[in-house]
């Protein structure tokens, strides 16, 4: 099973490397942002269309799309006056249906057949962006249907998940933050409602400005600003290292960088785990035989339930302080809360970092871990959750190291895991 899933892969391999070069995204773009970082990380989306003023003046005045606004707006507002605060009401009224997503991919799919402001926002921006970078071999139309109802399905989980406590995929770490059924939250969810309609003007009166406002609101209440709290990384933690790399010569060395994957630990006081520490004593052994100028440490807030410290940051510490790595050699991706984005996220800062996206990498994790990147059922679960394949895995080099391959997919956000998409 293993050598057709190498064989596989070095199929998929070369083909990749051949897509990577006719990708419409472009390295350096300036991405659009917004007041919200979290916002930016997820629905990048809308905070494009936030950005532009001519596409906002033609989708506010669209007759369907304005009738779905007002129609919202009217929902939510007869949820507040009701004096049972029905919670289930309310999320459901800023919830979108499927008829709702139907038809609003059916309106912006043949929108981006004559709107030339649309066109613009998915050729100049979304796709150079690399945001949808999983769709880019739609056409216009498919593209931004896609991209309209992958939002809408993620605001439609955080709403459930946030709002009504129910279970998401992760559920034992990605959680609401507290008990939905106590009078308490019930309240703060109807009393910050309120105060988005009534009190605070919105930025649009876009289709999706109010469920996008609630929703980040809910994502703020329960202290999940996991996915944006180091941002920007680049002028951040990793800022020294991207700076040191253009000074490499990625040539001299048989791989471009080590991927250390963390180990969370499951209480408030190891922040570093037996096999965490193992997995970065792992890692300097191969740095040490010069396999690589570079040292990723990837690991979040996971473990425990809202982890007050991110495993990466921690990794960094102990590679300077007990190893002597060089800083500037090391970079972090404080984002990652599983091993499937482990892989995507580490690709993402060798994409933006300027490392060589032909050259191989190592994986380095303790035997039963790097067992498991190395088989199917980690690739299987790859495409199930993000749709895609983050890297190859190609050849085994000892028992606890495979090489890698990044594929610029990977740069495709997944606001279906809000905490790290």
């Amino acid at each position: 099973m293993k050598k057709l899933c190498i064989l596989v892969f070095l199929v998929g391999f070369i083909n990749s490397i051949a897509a990577q070069n006719t990708s419409d995204f472009t390295p350096k773009f300036r991405a659009s942002i917004s007041h919200s970082k979290v916002q930016d990380q997820n629905f990048y989306l809308f905070t494009a269309i936030q950005n532009s003023p001519e596409l906002i003046a033609s989708l506010e005045h669209h007759d369907k799309l304005n009738a779905f606004y007002e129609n919202k707006k009217e929902l939510i507002s007869a949820s507040l006056k009701s004096k049972q605060m029905n919670t289930k009401s309310l999320i459901d009224a800023y919830k979108f249906s499927d008829n709702d997503i139907k038809d609003i991919a059916s309106i912006l799919s043949k929108e981006a057949t004559s709107n030339d402001a649309l066109n613009l926002l998915i050729t100049e921006n979304l796709r150079p962006s690399g945001k949808y970078e999983n769709f880019k071999s739609l056409r216009n139309p498919e593209y931004i249907s896609a991209a309209w109802q992958l939002c809408a399905k993620a605001i439609n989980q955080s709403l459930s998940v946030y709002g009504l406590g129910e279970k998401g995929r992760y559920h034992t770490i990605d959680s609401v933050s507290y008990n939905v059924k106590e009078k308490d939250y019930k309240g703060a969810l109807f009393m910050w409602s309120d105060m988005l309609m009534h009190k605070k003007e919105a930025p649009t009166q876009l289709f999706f400005q109010p469920a996008l406002d609630y929703t980040l609101a809910l994502l703020y209440m329960n202290h999940r600003d996991e996915s944006a709290r180091y941002e920007p990384l680049i002028t951040g933690e990793n800022e020294k290292t991207i700076a040191a790399i253009t000074q490499i010569n990625f040539d001299e060395f048989p791989y471009s960088n080590i991927l250390i994957l963390g180990n969370g630990p499951e209480n408030n006081k190891d922040i570093l785990t037996a096999l965490g520490k193992l997995n970065l004593q792992l890692g300097v052994i191969e740095y040490q035989k010069k396999n690589a100028p570079i040292i990723i440490v990837s690991g979040g807030h996971a473990h425990p339930f809202r982890a007050p410290f991110a495993e990466a940051i921690e990794m960094k510490k102990e590679l300077i302080n007990r190893y002597h790595i060089p800083e500037n050699r090391i970079l972090i991706d404080p984002y990652a809360r599983h091993t499937t984005t482990n892989l995507r996220n580490a690709s993402r800062l060798i994409i933006n970092s300027d490392i060589p996206l032909e050259k191989l990498g190592l994986v380095v994790t303790n035997n039963g871990h790097s067992d498991y990147v190395g088989d199917a059922s980690f690739i299987n679960r790859c495409e199930k959750e993000l749709g895609y394949i983050p890297a190859f895995i190609l050849e085994r080099t000892n028992s606890t190291t495979v090489e890698y391959q990044p594929r610029i997919e990977s740069l495709h956000q997944n606001p279906l895991d809000p905490l790290d998409p």
